[in-house]
Order: C-alpha cells, then structure tokens, then sequence
C-alpha cells in the first residue's frame, strides 16, 4: 500500500521541476531532486533540515563560484572545494545537508553555459524551490503520528502480557520452554513492535518542540517496554537453570500469576500497590541470599535470586508507567485477596498485600 509521504513526495517532485522550468532554470530536475529531501517524517525535521540544506547550498554555491572565479574549473579545484565542504559540515555536525552542498559546489563550477555568477544563483534558486515546495506540500498534509503511536502501544502491551502469559502457562503445567528457538523467536518479534512505537514516538517528540499544545507523548512508555521485553529474555534465560522440583518453585508461580494481575490493572488503568510487591520480593531475595544451602543447590537458587531481581525491574516499569498515565489509588487501600482475585492464593496475595 502506498504511504502518504511517497504521494506527498511525488508531488513535491512534479511542482518543483514545473516552477523551476516556467523559470527556464538550468538543470530544473536538480529541483526535484532537493524536493525530496524536504519531505521528512515530522514537521519539525522538515523545517530544521530545510534550513540547513539552504544554507550549505548558498555555502556550496558561492565556493564554487569563488573557485570557478579564481582558478577555474580544473578537477583538482573541485577535489579541492568537495574537501574543504566536507570539512566543514563534519566539523559543524551538518552531515545531513553535506551531499546537497557538495553537489550545488560541482554543479555551479561545471556549469559552462553560464557566468560563475549567474551559475551560482541558478543553484541556490533551484535549491530553494525544491525545499521550499517539498516544505509546503509537508505542511499542507502534516504527517499524523498519534493514532499510530496509541495502535502500537496497545497491541506492545498486549504482547507483553501475552509473552508472561506464556510463560506463566508452562510453569503451571511444570515445564519450562526452551529459550531457543521458541521464546527467543517471540521475544524478537515482540521488540520489533516497541522499537516501531519508539520511533514513531520519537517524531511526536521532536514535533512537540513546535507546537503551541504538544500532543501526548508515548516515547517514555515505549522506552519502559523495551525494558520489559528485555527483562522476560532475561527471565526466559534464567528459568532454564532452575529445578522445578525446588521448593522455591511454587512461590515463584504465584509470583508471575501476580505481576500479569498487576500490569493488567495497570494497564486498565487501576492503581496498583506495586511498591508493595517489589519490597516483598527484595525481603525474598535478600532471604534466599542469607540462607544457606546444599552445593547441588546453588544454580537452581541463584537463577531464583536472578529471576526476582528481573521482576523486580519489571514492576518497576508497570510503576512508572501507573505515575505517567495518573493512576491513583482508591480512597481506601484495596487488599488482593481471592474475593478479587480468585486466582491467587492467598499464602502469597497476603503476604504482598
């Protein structure tokens, strides 16, 4: 299916060789070509490398008029000018727009039909049409970005919770699924969503910087599930030492039947006592490492410590996210038991709770 950014590139390409031939312009294709450079994903890169590429073009033109002027148009000149325009840009940080100058500085010393003068403001005009009408056309249909953010942070969430279900299926059914090529094939495919909603975010961000009421801005939250994601690959990992005839096993269940109960009512919207959890599971962890045991025990044991410490990390995220979107507790201070949460059991929901 064809974006909007390729139409609105197409078009920007059409106008900008038709206004720089009605001005009978030497190269008007050139004008095309700089159109497309115009036409950014946000508006605010738009706007910063439409700046930026007109300035290093009235740089590059006027070089390459100096040198055309001075010692002519010998390829050891524009080997020269291209170094000294390279130099420049990378000792600034202007990467971006270091092609367009380069090229305005051969184009305005090649040209022969013209004087260096007239060769110089022929490239600086054609470069300002092509910004300018791939400017424009991007302004005239903004890129939208919001309902793509809101779309890939439900479904990012969703699979979240989908991966914790997972695992959280095979632990009742007492058996642990391999690492690879299983849950690794999983976890990858569930990052390329949050890397996606990330970057997506990270355009609703820049363009924030420009307008007079900033949308909201899902960046902060998508970086709290790259976290996640990373800390069930840790947990997938880890659960692969364990010995599922260890006592510390059935604790550990109810552990992660809790933190899926809890990103679900997070996500819903419903505070959670999540600070709660993360000090029951520290007093856990911090028992389990003051507490000797067999030697034949310490892989099993020291992947349990790990596997706390992750969902500890976890919750930490769901936490951030309940303080973000305003969660706030209920006037009284509800209690996990099993009339809400028929599921859990008690032993463990009271302790936490």
């Amino acid at each position: 299916m064809i974006g909007a950014r390729v139409i609105k590139t197409s078009l920007a390409v059409m106008v900008s060789i038709l206004i720089a031939r009605s001005f009978e312009l030497d190269t008007p294709q050139f004008a095309g070509i700089i159109s497309v450079l115009a036409v950014q994903p946000s508006i605010y890169r738009t706007l910063r490398h439409g700046i930026r590429q007109t300035v290093s073009a009235v740089v590059g033109a006027s070089l390459g008029a100096f040198a055309l002027y001075a010692v002519g148009n010998s390829f050891l000149v524009m080997g020269s000018a291209v170094l000294l325009l390279m130099t420049l840009h990378v000792k600034i940080g202007w990467t971006n727009s270091l092609l367009v100058s380069v090229v305005v500085a051969i184009n305005t010393m090649g040209t022969t039909s013209l004087s260096f003068g007239e060769s110089a403001l022929n490239q600086i005009a054609l470069v300002v049409i092509g910004m300018g009408v791939g400017t424009l056309v991007n302004l005239l249909y903004k890129p939208v970005h919001e309902t793509r953010a809101e779309i890939l942070l439900t479904q990012s969430e969703g699979m979240l919770r989908a991966l914790l279900h997972f695992v959280n299926l095979d632990l009742e059914a007492n058996r642990i699924t391999p690492y690879k090529p299983v849950m690794k094939e999983q976890i990858e495919y569930v990052r390329k969503y949050v890397e996606q909603g990330k970057e997506i975010s990270g355009l609703i961000k820049e363009d924030n910087r420009i307008r007079l009421f900033p949308s909201k801005n899902t960046f902060t939250v998508f970086h709290s599930f790259e976290t996640m994601v990373e800390r069930i690959r840790d947990m997938s990992k880890e659960l692969q030492k364990i010995d599922i005839t260890h006592d510390e096993f059935i604790f550990m269940k109810k552990t992660v039947r809790l933190v899926i109960s809890v990103q679900e009512r997070a996500m819903n919207r419903q505070y959670s006592h999540v600070k709660l959890m993360k000090g029951t599971l520290e007093k856990r962890r911090n028992e389990m490492w003051n507490t000797r045991g067999v030697p034949e025990d310490i892989t099993s044991k020291l992947a349990f410590y790990n596997i706390y410490g992750y969902l500890i990390e976890y919750l930490r995220e769901i936490d951030a996210f309940q303080v973000s979107h305003g969660n706030k507790p209920p006037a009284v201070k509800e209690s996990y038991t099993l009339v809400n949460q028929p599921a859990l059991p008690k032993n463990l929901t009271s302790n936490v709770f």
